[in-house]
């Protein structure tokens, strides 16, 4: 196998593999074979429902994730979060054709079988490429939303109506029953040569992410206000120290290092890796809401690039978008994205230059920059809303009323927009005119 990053360094990449005990033992032996550079970490669980009880464990204590098959990893997504890097081992056309020949040299009729977990367009590979001639098949892909023993029972049901003449199952719980009640079963591992491929795979991934946390992230925090209810300068001057206090505190927790310009602006320097993760995000959040709750009023960008000057550049553009929040917040911008504000009802995902033609075309119609047209048309496809009136457009953009108002005036005089009525006000107050947009 190529020699990984971390092999190059003089290092080992841990690896956990979570499992039934049978198919972890076949992963413990190839990599013992071909992959010494991997130190493996096994979290075995016999169930593929079970095996999101040690996935909190598993990422704590490796870089990647290897699961013994699709069921394994899909049962783990479903009731935890999977936050590293991660592959499922595949059972291919190899596995099926291992375990037809062990069915022919067991004297059985491997022509009337029923499968699960391995997908039909493997089936129908094995059909047309190796000539194997099936007289009955039944196949159960692997689908969420059946559990262990529904394929168990669908197994038994077909052998006991006579329709098979053997089972071929991915699931060790599966296979460790019908083997205890004498039903002619037999095991589809993922063969060796799998095994490497998806290690290669998973070690690239893990390589990746490494090279992508070790990039140069830039965080600018503005003092919007200190305090709204002052009545002297020292008031001002005590909430600021305040402030630095807690900034110092949240510096320590992300393991950047803070640098301060006169009593308003401060730069933080850290990892990629560790200011994008949803941790940090967290630790923001809250410390915007402590700051809310003193009227302490602060914005804040984060820039992401492959170099300081890149990230600076980035998170300056963060910030100008944050300064427009009335209560403050964080934006982060990568490249040609931005995204923001973090952690908020009306966060958006949208592109900072736009390339597209027809985007640029009607945003010139229209009279709007390219990229607050995309950031409308993201706006759109989360809230799958295409009307608004001016309050709901406001709210949603974090922008004033009469700016709304001009906005949707725009969109109308340039044909993009149309009328959609016009909902009668239960206050004094000019009607909310409906206009549906049409990008």
């Amino acid at each position: 196998m190529t020699q990984t990053l971390f092999a190059q360094h003089g290092g080992h990449m841990k690896i956990g593999c979570i499992g039934p005990s049978d198919s972890i033992a076949i992963v413990q032996e190839a990599i013992g074979r071909c992959c010494p550079e991997i130190t493996l970490h096994t979290y075995i669980r016999e169930r593929a429902a079970d095996s999101w009880e040690v996935l909190e464990q598993c990422q704590r204590e490796t870089q990647g994730i290897l699961f013994s098959g699709i069921a394994v990893q899909e049962e783990a997504k479903s009731r935890g979060t999977v936050t590293l890097p991660h592959e499922h081992l595949p059972r291919g056309a190899y596995s099926l054709l291992r375990v037809l020949s062990e069915m022919q040299r067991s004297g059985l009729n491997s022509r009337r079988v029923s499968f699960d977990v391995v997908s039909d367009d493997i089936l129908v590979e094995v059909v047309k490429e190796f000539g194997v001639e099936f007289e009955s098949i039944h196949s159960m892909p692997f689908a969420l939303h059946h559990r262990e023993e529904d394929y168990q029972q669908r197994h038994e049901e077909l052998y006991a109506a006579g329709k098979i003449d053997a089972i071929a199952t991915g699931f060790g719980y599966i296979y460790k029953n019908l083997k205890h009640k004498g039903l002619p079963v037999f095991r589809l591992y993922a063969s060796t040569l799998q095994i490497r491929d998806t290690l290669k795979q998973l070690e690239a991934k893990i390589n990746a992410q490494s090279l992508r946390s070790a990039g140069i992230a830039i965080q600018l925090i503005k003092l919007k206000s200190i305090t709204r209810s002052s009545i002297n300068q020292y008031d001002d001057m005590k909430n600021g120290g305040v402030f630095y206090l807690e900034l110092l505190e949240y510096v320590r927790a992300i393991q950047g290092s803070l640098f301060n310009f006169g009593t308003e602006e401060y730069v933080i320097f850290a990892t990629r890796g560790i200011i994008e993760g949803q941790p940090h995000q967290d630790q923001f959040k809250r410390l915007l809401a402590w700051g809310r709750q003193r009227n302490i009023i602060f914005a804040s960008g984060i820039g992401i690039g492959a170099t300081a000057f890149e990230a600076e550049k980035s998170a300056r553009k963060a910030l100008n978008n944050a300064m427009q929040l009335a209560d403050g917040g964080f934006f982060i911008v990568e490249g040609k994205s931005i995204r923001g504000p973090i952690g908020e009802l009306d966060e958006l995902q949208y592109k900072t230059h736009v390339v597209d033609s027809r985007i640029l075309k009607m945003a010139k119609q229209i009279g709007i920059s390219p990229s607050y047209l995309d950031k409308i048309k993201e706006l759109m496809a989360k809230t799958q809303k295409d009307t608004f009136d001016a309050a709901d457009l406001a709210t949603h953009l974090g922008i004033g009323q009469r700016s709304a108002r001009r906005l949707l005036k725009k969109f109308l005089d340039s044909g993009y927009a149309e009328l959609n009525g016009v909902e009668a006000s239960r206050h004094v107050g000019r009607p909310k005119r409906l206009v549906r947009i049409l990008i």
